[in-house]
């Protein structure tokens, strides 16, 4: 399962680039939405990337807000993945200064 979501954040790549914002984010809300269970490490990739987006490019804050409060339950089940942990803090840090 992991190349369909390769494939979805590939897509989401595209409709990004194309600034096709709305689209991206529900190319990235298609891996939560499938009835397959996904590796946690890519629900979380998966909703970093989304709360990104919505930070850069809307006004949504708490849905990313709540996008990465998910992550950071889910990081706390696994004992490495320093990257992943840094830029979650760093994004939800960025959600308390836009408040």
């Amino acid at each position: 399962m992991e190349v369909v979501a390769e494939g979805l954040w590939a897509l989401a790549d595209y409709e990004e680039k194309k600034g096709e914002i709305g689209k991206a984010v529900k190319c990235l809300e298609a891996i939560f939405q499938s009835s397959v269970s996904f590796f946690p490490i890519i629900e979380i990739k998966t909703r970093l990337r989304i709360a990104t987006l919505l930070l850069n490019h809307s006004h949504n804050h708490n849905h990313a807000k709540s996008l990465l409060e998910r992550s950071k339950l889910l990081l706390k089940s696994i004992p490495s993945c320093f990257e992943l942990k840094c830029r979650a803090y760093n994004s939800r840090s960025q959600c308390y200064h836009l408040e």
